[in-house]
């Protein structure tokens, strides 16, 4: 599973690799495994067909990186992989997912900063009292334990963000912070997503394009069973518009999803579903775990 990439126009946030490194992962994962294009291994997993040792690559986020900093790797290696795609961005629009993930690593010294400044503005705002009341249920040794290569700082900036907070009061702090440094969004945001054109040429190369929600809550299990099926719904619709072609794959955005979710997976007729770690085995086809390429580069390491 990957997520950011860096070179000379991208930026090296958190937890992003370069070509290089990409490059050695690939190579560490052939020496004992065999990975697959993706619509051989998509058919293969359909038919509870596959063998120990065939994987595949997936791609979360339809991120601009991704196309311009990681699929020439993939060519060079002869290789295809999954793209899991919220679809608000691919059609003009802007998520503030990842422009609060580029505020935090482009305008402060290191995440370390960013942190302070987030908290700092938390315990300063409306929302102070009800964050104390949630931390004093917070335990950094059991929240996303099954995320290793998460800080203590980033399991309770994360707790706070998607519980202490929610979505509208963690976006109002957020938007508070970039305010207060006079930045213009639309310049700010326009090196981070793929648009439909380079969404369509990766389906047109065979690789395989799925569903990660319309517009990606980072607690999507929390949402009403009717707003989760607004959010896959119309991502679903977008994708099929787009490409001609019915979306049968879904990576679970965040790893948030409950029995609801799986049964409006079911309902649009999608196939095989990714989680986003490998702590349990999957249950049914629409949660096959997946090794974060931060775990595999620990290994390499090591």
């Amino acid at each position: 599973m990957f997520h950011h990439f860096y070179d000379d126009k991208h930026i090296k946030g958190q937890g992003a690799i370069s070509q290089n490194e990409l490059a050695q992962i690939i190579e560490y994962y052939q020496r004992h495994h065999q990975i697959l294009p993706a619509l051989e291994w998509l058919e293969k997993a359909i038919q509870n067909n596959l063998h120990e040792n065939e994987v595949c690559l997936t791609f979360d986020d339809a991120l601009l990186c991704q196309y311009e900093v990681a699929l020439p790797v993939l060519e060079a290696f002869d290789l295809s992989a999954f793209w899991f795609v919220y679809s608000s961005v691919i059609t003009g629009g802007t998520e503030k997912l990842e422009i609060y993930r580029k505020f935090r690593t482009s305008c402060f010294e290191g995440i370390d900063a960013f942190y302070e400044d987030f908290f700092g503005t938390v315990n300063t705002s409306p929302y102070a009292s009800q964050v104390v009341t949630a931390l004093n249920e917070f335990s950094p040794a059991t929240y996303l334990s099954q995320f290793p290569f998460y800080t203590e700082a980033d399991r309770r900036f994360r707790f706070v963000r998607d519980h202490a907070l929610g979505v509208d009061a963690y976006n109002h702090i957020l938007d508070q912070m970039i305010d207060a440094q006079n930045i213009d969004l639309n310049d700010f945001s326009s090196d981070l997503w793929m648009n439909d054109r380079q969404v369509i040429a990766l389906h047109e190369k065979n690789h395989v394009i799925g569903l990660h929600s319309h517009t990606h809550p980072t607690a999507l299990a929390a949402l009403p069973a009717k707003d989760q099926w607004t959010e896959y719904k119309t991502n679903y619709d977008t994708l099929n518009e787009i490409l001609n072609a019915t979306p049968e794959t879904v990576s679970h955005p965040c790893n948030s999803y409950n029995h609801e979710t799986i049964q409006i997976l079911q309902d649009l007729k999608i196939k095989i579903g990714f989680r986003s770690n490998m702590a349990e085995p999957h249950s049914s086809l629409l949660e096959f775990p997946r090794e974060d390429h931060a775990n595999i580069m620990g290994k390499i390491a090591a």
